[in-house]
């Protein structure tokens, strides 16, 4: 008896060891989660540090994975920046810098590399600036972005006079549709999420769950500085809500017994400055609260538990990264690199700097009234370039894009309001001393980088393309309005 125990305990821990190989060798087989959390300051999440509040969710999946402590967006807003993420390269290659553009489909987005592939696909979305029309669909079997509430609440109604022109009758059909739908609440993306997992679902999969989270939401009364209050009082209530819907995917994904087979990826796509220079918001500035973001991976087997890594990462590393994950070489060039080498403490080998845009600040909300007492409205794109040790950017005067026949931007206004700043992070982490006149060749080798990333347009440039007035509206009830 003894002798057949032991054969059967060897046979049983062969198929132990075989079952383990398969799973390990067959990255093909994993799925794929990626969650991205709207507005998410990486410093207002407890894995990171913040004693405010708990995120226990998060702090699970960081303590069963690896966490990124400088990670950092591309872009300050949630289009473009998740353009970048879907095709792993920069703005000024796969060309969605605004929101009058879609997605090119000659780009090559990682849901259509992972649907050619075999798995299925499907994306919940939380809010307007993801809808199918920016072209972030393509290779997507399901793509779900239908909105249910407003973030544009008129307490009395506007005086309607007669639209003129084509953009302003664009403008009135905007109005109309950002009163009914531009977001839906986090709890009803974990309802679709979860419905889709349990009764939709084809293994393996490739899931795309986006939150609202703490991005600003309506706020009653008039008053402007009241409305920032509480939009600035609920961010961390929301990020808790947030964490809690993460959560319920988590949990999910252990009921079904998925969790040893999936790549999970929390992301934000961009952060939010809570009133640090000044400001409240996202998408205008390149400073770091908007700029740095939370980036937690978890892959039980592969991923070891509560890795951290210190080194800079960038949401555009999560494509190649994914791709290494499920065993898929790239095909396509990438501007991204494979995390799985660092977070496994082998060479890593990546580059040490990384290139960021904005061209939000071109569009009427969010213009710049310069020249003193003429306050001219004055749009600006800023360009940059970023290392684990300092930031460049440039602010460098631009038409407004969202008018018709804006004014021109003359030579000597670009001498006169052009400018550049440099900060040196080691020292000044919030970025608050211009320290460019003291390094003045340093500068101007970042300067030269800029302007060679801004020669990259390459084929996938992204298309024109008109909106709806509803589209409009419900973009600029988010704060974006209609670059």
């Amino acid at each position: 008896m003894k002798r057949i125990a032991l054969v059967v305990g060897l046979v049983l821990c062969v198929m132990a060891m075989a079952v383990a190989w398969v799973r390990w060798t067959a990255p093909s087989r994993r799925n794929v989660v990626l969650i991205t959390i709207d507005t998410q300051r990486a410093d207002r999440i407890s894995a990171y540090g913040y004693t405010e509040h708990q995120t226990p969710n998060l702090d699970r999946l960081a303590k069963e994975g690896v966490l990124f402590e400088n990670a950092f967006c591309d872009v300050t807003w949630t289009t473009p920046s998740m353009a970048s993420v879907m095709t792993g390269r920069y703005a000024t290659v796969h060309g969605l810098r605004t929101s009058y553009q879609r997605l090119s489909p000659k780009a090559t987005t990682l849901a259509e590399t992972l649907h050619e592939q075999g798995r299925a696909t499907a994306a919940i979305l939380g809010s307007f600036p993801l809808d199918s029309m920016f072209g972030l669909d393509q290779g997507f079997d399901l793509y779900d972005d239908r909105f249910s509430l407003p973030l544009l609440v008129m307490e009395t109604p506007l005086p309607t006079p007669a639209p003129t022109g084509e953009l302003g009758r664009m403008r009135q059909k905007l109005f109309d549709r950002a009163i009914n739908d531009a977001y839906r609440p986090d709890n009803e993306v974990s309802d679709r999420v979860i419905r889709w997992l349990r009764e939709e679902r084809r293994d393996p999969f490739f899931l795309w769950a986006h939150y609202l989270g703490p991005h600003e939401k309506p706020q009653p009364g008039t008053d402007e500085a009241e409305r920032k209050r509480r939009q600035l009082a609920q961010y961390d209530p929301d990020t808790v809500i947030a964490d809690a819907q993460v959560g319920r995917v988590l949990d999910t994904l252990d009921e079904l017994g998925l969790t040893e087979e999936t790549l999970v990826i929390v992301h934000a796509d961009h952060g939010q400055s809570l009133t640090e220079h000044s400001y409240f918001g996202h998408g205008r500035y390149l400073y770091d609260p908007v700029q740095r973001i939370p980036m937690i991976m978890r892959l039980p087997g592969v991923i070891p538990a509560g890795a951290r890594v210190t080194r800079m990462v960038r949401n555009i590393d999560i494509f190649p990264t994914v791709l290494a994950a499920t065993g898929i070489p790239p095909t396509m060039p990438l501007d991204g690199i494979d995390l799985l080498p660092v977070v496994t403490g082998e060479d890593f080998g990546g580059p040490e700097e990384m290139y960021i845009e904005t061209y939000l600040s071109t569009l009427q909300l969010f213009v710049e009234l310069v020249a003193g007492a003429k306050k001219i409205p004055l749009g600006f794109r800023r360009l940059g370039m970023r290392t684990a040790d300092w930031k460049f950017v440039i602010s460098d005067p631009y038409e407004i894009m969202d008018i018709d026949n804006p004014r021109p931007v003359t030579d000597e206004m670009r001498k006169q309001f052009y400018y550049e700043e440099l900060f040196d992070l080691r020292t000044d982490p919030g970025e608050n001393h211009d320290v460019i006149d003291e390094n003045r060749e340093l500068a101007a080798r970042f300067l030269e980088r800029v302007w060679e990333f801004q020669q990259l347009a390459g084929p996938q440039q992204s298309e024109e393309r008109g909106l709806t007035e509803g589209q409009r509206e419900r973009l600029r009830s988010l704060g974006y309005m209609l670059e």
